[in-house]
């Protein structure tokens, strides 16, 4: 798990950067070989992104599958990418929040993950 608010300080996204100047971080959590899954099958990613909400109160994560979008920039991405040495199979996953929530929630993706694999 890596703090990479650090790439966002310059973000388009309205989203992350509410979170940012409200004091909050964007934590990110490369998942080997799981690329295309959270895209692929909606079903899991929307009961994950519940299982998230109710757990930590956290109200959403991004992969990078999705991106570019939500004012995210493809050079943000990249830089998560190089960041995490992703591989053409891997994917990171961000939560953008307060840093104690963020962790937790980056936490139960993790274990919902593992068990899925």
């Amino acid at each position: 798990m890596e703090d990479v608010t650090n790439i966002f300080g310059n973000t388009g996204s309205g989203l992350i950067k509410g979170i940012i100047e409200r004091g909050g971080v964007v934590l990110g959590e490369k998942i080997e070989g799981f690329a295309g899954v959270l895209v692929g099958d909606k079903a899991y990613a929307d009961a994950l992104q519940k299982k998230v909400e109710e757990q930590t109160g956290v109200k959403g994560y991004i992969s990078t599958d999705e991106l570019p979008a939500y004012g995210i920039s493809k050079e943000e991405k990249e830089a998560i990418e190089s960041g995490f040495g992703v591989k053409g199979n891997d994917v990171v996953i961000l939560v953008a929040d307060e840093e104690t929530k963020a962790r937790k929630a980056l936490e139960v993706i993790k274990e919902d993950i593992s068990k899925r694999k």
